[in-house]
């Protein structure tokens, strides 16, 4: 149990440390869009977990959800070529989205 706990420390920490270089690098470099950095952070979100998961340790609601929210929103930015006012209306429509979502495919207990 404390070498899961262990484990699943070191995933969150490597979690932050690429989350925010993912984030200086996108502040950093102009071509990178909102969009673009909103695919990574997703990215790097959902692989956390999926690292998480290969391993045998429960993965966390929280970031699957932000990491879906994350990468739905930069693939629509993206796509769309959408101006800050756009991507900003979009990003409220995906978290929308994924909230209702996340209520329906909850396990219903008792």
């Amino acid at each position: 149990m404390d070498n899961v706990k262990t484990l699943n420390h070191n995933f969150a920490t490597i979690g932050w440390g690429l989350l925010l270089l993912w984030w200086g690098v996108s502040f950093m470099i102009g071509p990178i869009t909102i969009g673009m950095s909103a695919i990574g952070t997703g990215l790097i979100l959902l692989g956390i977990n999926a690292a998480r998961a290969l391993r045998g340790i429960p993965t966390n609601r929280s970031t699957t959800g932000w990491g879906l929210v994350a990468l739905l929103w930069g693939l629509l930015d993206t796509t769309l070529s959408l101006s800050l006012e756009r991507s900003l209306a979009a990003l409220l429509m995906v978290v929308g989205a994924v909230t209702i979502v996340s209520l329906l495919v909850r396990p219903q207990k008792g």
